[in-house]
Formats: structure tokens, C-alpha cells, sequence
């Protein structure tokens, strides 16, 4: 539960979602809460698969947690210095390309990360957050994590290769690394905290900008890190290592399943917000024609599944695809945004709107041959994983013709799969105002954008 100086009484509150898989039943309890706010009330999809509530009120805390309860949703250690929302592939046994299902495995490290969401204080006191994710293809966007398992063979058996660092901070901004160090499945929660319990031990706490795990782990030094962790995890087996593939899939659009006869439906959420009538169409939408399922990604967006064949035509004609369409255009598809300074009190600038409005602005200007990722974030901290994206934007004041005004500096030239880089400093303190100029002109110089006809 979150307080926020820009929303006085009113308050913040996060879920856990393993996986970001949610069932109809959990959709509609999530609508209810959002629903008894009114206008005050909303939702976004989060960076980590996750949903925040937003405008609650303290004294209805209670019976909502009760609520979350009843579906199996809890909020446990889902905030401050603690084991955040565990990730993995949004399509986890439904993919034709996947290598391993990674529910179980998100859900037992969730599970244990929070003694089955009842609060684990092994792990409730950290130096700062802490990451956990695990791959299931060869896709690769989840090496901003502090921690990574990506499936890999080893002699015959499957199990994970492990990779640690990712972050994305204030301090520093770089992926993760191979620990060079193989588990099988039944031994990824006791990496999990050989790992973290090193860093819970020893990492930074007089300092909190210097406190992330990955800090900690320079400072060591890797060898010598793996080394402490040998000690307390038992001799480390050598990676094989995981292979990519050259770019992450989009999953917007019609795909087929693993499933014979079966699809799921790849849904662009705008920026990832949500009001409460959302949650209930898209509980409808996910049970009048699939599985029920519906499954969050880190790009902010909904994944509906089990669609049959026979189906599809008559998904496809469904209105709400009109609010949440299957092929948005390539500005749109690409943009993510931060909450920003409308409810967060770190963020500096307007992300969401400013996004929405600078994608909108630009696609009546410009033709783009494929989706470029945008991402947004209202101050360093980088929620909005500004450094991921072809361009990023990072929230700062910057001096303008009145004073101090809303900025952004921009980098450009992130990207994830077999050479994943972060983005570097293109342009430093550009107004809000004159951020879409900036934009086009950058899309058209580095991504082969081009002008529309007048």
C-alpha cells in the first residue's frame, strides 16, 4: 500500500501476479475494486507483469485484501526492499517455440520468495528490490533482471543456465551476466537464495543509491562472487550456454498454440492503463471465446488464449478490439510508459500522456517500416526501463523560455535478443514541448521513418 503526495487520501496498491497470468474470475474481482472509486479509480499494467491499483482508500484495505484473497491474488512484499512480481514468458504453455513452461517455476520462486504468500522476513529486509525471472524460448528481454534462469541442456537434461546483475537504476544501467553456473529445475530456489542472501549479507545500506544488487556484485567481482556462492550453494556445475534468437517475437496479432486448432490474441493496451469496465469486457472476451486465461506482458499489454480456429473471425469482430486492437501501428505498438508524475511523486514529467500523445501526433506524420520501442520513464529510477528501448526517455527539468520546465533527455540504440545493449545519451534536457520534433527527426535519421503525404 502506497501513499502519494500527488493523491492525497487516496493510495496505491500492487499485486502479485506470477507470471502475469490472471483467470476471468480474477479480472472481474480486480474490476470490482477499481469500480467503487469512480473516476479516482484505475489500473495499469506494470513493467513486471503486474497490475497497480490505483485510488484506495486506507479503510477499504481490508476487505479488499479479503477480496484478493478469495481469487488467489495476495499484495505480499510487493513493494520497498523487497523480492518483487517473479517474470517469465507471457505465452508459458501455450508457445510452439517454447522450451520449458515457466508457470511452475515462476510460481514456486514466487512462493517461496514469499513463504506462500503469507511474507517471508528471510527476504523482507533487502538492501533494495530484487528481480527474479525465468525464460522459457529463446527470446531474450529479461536480462534487466537481478537474477535469470534461461533454460539450456546439459548432457540430456534440461535446466538453467543463470544469469545476474541486470539493472536498470539511477546508478547504472546494464544486463545481466552468466554466473557460468547450470542447476536443474528442483534447484533454482536454492540458487535464488545463495545468490540473494549474499547480497542481503553484504551489500550497501548506509547508501541507498549504491545499494542494488549489481553494485554489490561489481564490487566483488565476479569470480570471486561465484566462488562465495559455491560456498553456500555446494560446487557449481559450468553453463553450456543459452543460445537467442536475433530479436524477441511480437505477440500482437493471431498466433497459433502449441495446441492444435487453438490461437491466442495478442492485445495493445495503450500505455498499459486500465479502468474498471476494462477488466470486466476483457474477462468477458477471454471466456466468450478462449480459455479464460488472460496474460499480462512486460510491454503493458494483454494476451487472450485458447481461441479455436473456428472462433477467430468472429473474435476479431468483437468491439472491444477497437479500444484494444490486434495490429496497432508500429508507433503505438512500441510505446511504454512509467505511471509518471499524474500519481507518482518521483516522476518529473506527464510519461503516459505525453506518450500518448506524441504517438498519436506522429503517426499522422510519418510511416515507420516496424515497430520501434519507445519506452518512457518520469525520472531516473527508469520504471518505464527507458535504457531497454531503440529510444529512450527519462524524465528530467530542463531550463525553457519561463524557467524550469519539463524535459526529457534521450537515448537511443537499446534492444534485446542475441546482442542486447542498452541505450546511450543521444540528446541531454529536450522540453517536453519540443520532444516530438525530436522524435521525428530521430525516426527518420536512424529508423527509416517516412513523411506521409500532405
Amino acid at each position: 500500500m502506497f501513499w502519494r503526495p500527488k493523491t492525497p487520501g487516496l493510495f496505491m496498491l500492487r499485486l502479485r501476479v506470477p507470471n502475469g497470468v490472471l483467470n476471468a474470475e480474477q479480472l472481474r474481482a480486480i474490476g470490482s475494486i477499481v469500480a467503487r472509486y469512480g473516476d479516482s479509480g484505475s489500473a495499469d499494467i506494470t513493467t513486471r507483469q503486474n497490475i497497480q491499483l490505483r485510488g484506495v482508500l486506507l479503510e477499504d484495505l481490508p476487505d479488499i485484501l479479503e477480496r484478493l484473497k478469495a481469487v488467489g491474488l495476495n499484495t505480499i512484499q510487493s513493494a520497498f526492499d523487497n523480492p518483487r512480481n517473479v517474470t517469465g514468458n507471457p505465452i508459458a504453455g501455450i508457445d510452439p517455440e517454447e522450451i520449458v513452461d515457466t508457470r511452475p517455476y515462476t510460481l514456486e520462486l514466487q512462493n517461496f520468495l514469499t513463504s506462500n504468500g503469507e511474507g517471508n522476513p528471510e527476504f523482507s529486509n533487502l538492501p533494495r528490490k530484487w528481480n527474479t525471472a525465468v525464460a522459457g524460448s529463446r527470446d531474450n528481454f529479461l536480462l534487466h533482471n537481478d537474477i535469470v534462469f534461461h533454460p539450456v541442456e546439459r548432457d540430456g537434461v534440461m535446466g538453467f543456465g543463470v544469469w545476474i546483475g541486470g539493472i536498470l537504476s539511477s546508478q547504472m544501467n546494464a544486463y545481466a551476466i552468466p554466473l557460468n553456473a547450470w542447476v536443474k529445475p528442483d534447484e533454482i530456489c536454492r540458487m535464488t537464495a545463495a545468490v540473494l542472501t549474499l547480497w542481503r549479507d553484504n551489500g550497501e545500506r548506509d547508501k541507498r543509491p549504491k545499494g542494488r544488487f549489481r553494485l554489490y556484485l561489481d564490487s566483488v567481482g565476479l569470480e570471486t562472487f561465484r566462488e562465495l556462492v559455491a560456498e553456500r550453494f555446494g560446487p557449481l556445475t559450468p553453463d553450456p550456454g543459452s543460445v537467442f534468437d536475433a530479436t524477441p517475437r511480437s505477440h500482437y496479432g493471431i498466433h497459433q498454440q502449441k495446441q492444435a486448432e487453438l490461437n491466442y490474441a495478442g492485445l495493445h493496451v495503450p500505455v498499459g492503463r486500465l479502468k474498471a469496465e476494462d477488466f470486466q469486457d476483457l474477462a468477458s472476451l477471454s471466456e466468450g471465446y478462449g480459455s479464460g486465461d488472460v496474460r499480462l506482458t512486460e510491454d503493458q499489454n494483454v494476451i487472450i488464449t485458447g481461441i479455436p480456429s473456428g472462433q477467430l473471425e468472429s473474435f476479431k469482430s468483437d468491439p472491444l478490439l477497437q479500444k484494444f486492437p490486434l495490429e496497432p501501428s508500429h508507433l503505438a505498438a512500441g510505446t511504454v510508459s512509467c505511471t509518471g508524475n499524474t500519481y507518482c511523486s518521483f516522476a518529473l514529467t506527464n510519461t503516459k500522456d505525453q506518450a500518448l500523445a506524441a504517438a498519436a501526433e506522429l503517426d499522422q506524420e510519418l510511416h515507420l517500416p516496424e515497430e520501434i520501442k519507445i519506452h518512457w520513464t518520469g525520472c531516473p529510477n527508469t520504471c518505464g526501463q527507458a535504457y531497454m528501448g531503440a529510444i529512450g526517455l527519462t524524465g528530467t527539468k530542463t531550463r525553457g523560455e519561463s524557467g524550469m520546465v519539463e524535459g526529457y533527455d534521450i537515448t537511443i540504440g537499446g534492444s534485446q535478443g542475441a546482442n542486447p545493449q542498452v541505450g546511450e545519451l543521444h540528446r541531454k534536457g529536450v522540453p517536453a514541448t519540443e520532444v516530438r520534433a525530436a522524435l521525428k527527426e530521430i525516426l527518420i535519421e536512424q529508423f527509416g521513418a517516412k513523411p506521409k503525404a500532405a
